[in-house]
């Protein structure tokens, strides 16, 4: 009995030791000089990660003995196999994720997900980060779990932009830019009869994608993008998106892709095209109108370098204008939002403590000025304590270059020109159109939050009911379906889930209105 008393107090002593010494390590300094520790990570093959860029080095240089070794695979490719890695629990310590929040609700519960709340004395940053901006406490679970690493964005922008192919439209006899989705329509059809083989709106990230775009330019805010379920504004309830008036301007949009899948204004192929296929199309320049991210002509379809001209007059537009006469563009980056892309770690990593610590140094201004800007003293200086880049500096290899920034979206404290000239030039002209109120900012008005047990039969509902909803909108577009069998397609709805009780659970949860006031530039 003294043998076994012994022996458990001295357990105890050690463990209290144990924790007296890991307490006094916190925070971890870097760069760390312990030893060599490589987490282990997966994600898909968007950003060059050339251990020699100088951008590279000198993340390197400041995290020290210390990184992420990653498996890339190709975007659709990673899509797929992260669902299955989520759901057998069997993921790396890395996993940077898109619908993270989703992805938080619906495997939060499971306890493969690391809970970096545990961790905060390891994170300076993010709690530095916590009282300056609430919203990064939304990522959090109706427990306070903290399951996800999302970054922090000062400013609202779109990120995206409208293009249009110039050498082709006046090819086709056009001068002037679209003002409305008639115009566009127009256009397009102007584009088609001129030459059958050029596609007249190219897209990007397929059907859904592009969907969302000619939503925004026909109907506006009445069309409830990529929800089944949304918020009213007015009634301060969750409302179904197929019952009512929305069900309508749903069947408006699905008769509009109908139209442009049948006439050929879409490409043929945009159900099952590729990210690769479509950035091939996008670069051969038999397109008019396209619809994505500002950099993208320039960094993934045509990699130019930044300053280098394109092979074709492709300048950016605004978007034509809804049916109320305005221009809508969504807002992609929101100074008070919640994460697209983030990035869940395992809870089974062998080192959680320093697996935090990294990432506090993901979300850092380090973190951030390293990836926006470059090396301090090389391409940029910190005017004021803000970072100023230097002009006429080629910043190849030094900014965009770490993963794991980019994929928490760590935006600029201010804007700054990437230096690519079709972005920029987009850049600004959305903001001006803000700024002025020439362009009305999309973003959804409320924040949600769940309870696990919820957040399962959320997922579990919503499920059944999206995956019966792509695939015969699909059929409706395709016209595989008519489209005089919309209502009943959906009273099929009503009966392939609960609907009711989803609309319960939402109303039930807690919601957060947020404000509607956005900023745009730094005053």
């Amino acid at each position: 009995m003294k043998k076994t008393l012994s022996l458990i107090l001295c357990v105890l002593l050690l463990a209290s030791l144990g924790s007296a010494a890991l307490a006094e390590e916190a925070p971890i300094t870097f760069p760390y000089t312990g030893e060599e520790v490589v987490f282990s990570g997966f994600a898909y093959d968007g950003l060059d990660q050339n251990p020699e860029q100088p951008g590279m080095q000198a993340w390197q240089e400041h995290i020290g003995n210390m990184r992420v070794e990653y498996e890339f695979i190709a975007y659709t490719d990673y899509l797929e196999k992260a669902k299955i890695l989520l759901a057998t629990g069997d993921i790396p310590d890395v996993l940077p994720i898109n619908k993270v929040m989703d992805v938080v609700s619906q495997y939060g519960s499971s306890g493969i997900l690391l809970d970096f709340n545990e961790y905060l004395d390891y994170m300076p940053n993010l709690k530095a980060y916590l009282e300056t901006y609430p919203n990064m406490d939304y990522v959090c679970d109706a427990e306070g779990h903290r399951y996800a690493i999302m970054g922090v964005q000062p400013l609202d922008k779109s990120g995206e932009s409208w293009f249009a192919n110039w050498d082709v439209l006046r090819a086709a006899g056009i001068e002037e830019a679209p003002e409305t989705m008639d115009e566009l329509l127009e256009a397009m059809r102007a584009v088609k009869a001129y030459d059958p083989t050029i596609i007249p709106f190219q897209s990007y990230w397929n059907i859904d994608y592009t969907m969302g775009w000619m939503a925004r330019a026909s109907l506006g805010q009445d069309y409830h993008e990529g929800s089944l379920v949304y918020y009213d504004t007015e009634t301060g309830e969750y409302q179904f998106a197929y019952r009512g008036e929305s069900a309508e301007a749903r069947r408006e949009i699905v008769e509009l892709m109908r139209t442009l899948y049948a006439e050929g204004l879409i490409n043929s192929e945009i159900a099952t095209m590729s990210f690769e296929q479509e950035l091939a199309t996008l670069a051969s320049g038999k397109w008019a109108f396209t619809a994505l991210y500002r950099n993208t002509p320039e960094m993934e379809a045509f990699k130019v370098e930044p300053g280098e001209s394109l092979p074709f007059d492709i300048q950016p537009m605004l978007p034509p204008k809804a049916a109320d006469g305005n221009r809508y563009m969504n807002i992609a980056y929101q100074h008070d939002g919640l994460p697209d892309w983030g990035i869940v770690c395992s809870a089974d990593t062998e080192h959680p403590e320093l697996l935090a610590a990294y990432m506090d140094q993901v979300v850092s201004p380090f973190g951030r000025d390293n990836f926006n800007y470059g090396v301090e003293g090389v391409t940029f200086d910190y005017v004021d304590g803000l970072p100023v880049a230097r002009e006429g500096v080629d910043t190849t290899g030094y900014t965009k270059t770490q993963y794991e920034v980019w994929m928490v979206g760590m935006g600029m404290p201010v804007e700054t020109d990437s230096g690519y000239i079709l972005g920029d030039q987009a850049m600004h002209m959305n903001v001006d159109a803000f700024v002025s109120g020439e362009q009305q900012a999309i973003f959804t008005p409320v924040f949600t939050t769940f309870s696990a047990d919820a957040a399962a039969e959320k997922s579990s509902l919503e499920n059944d009911l999206t995956t019966y909803i792509k695939e015969n909108e699909a059929a409706f577009i395709y016209g595989q379906r008519d489209i005089a069998e919309w209502d009943a397609f959906l009273e099929e709805l009503e009966s392939i889930a609960d609907i009711d009780a989803l609309l319960e659970l939402y109303n039930e949860a807690d919601t957060i209105v947020r404000n509607p006031e956005r900023v745009f530039v730094v005053e």
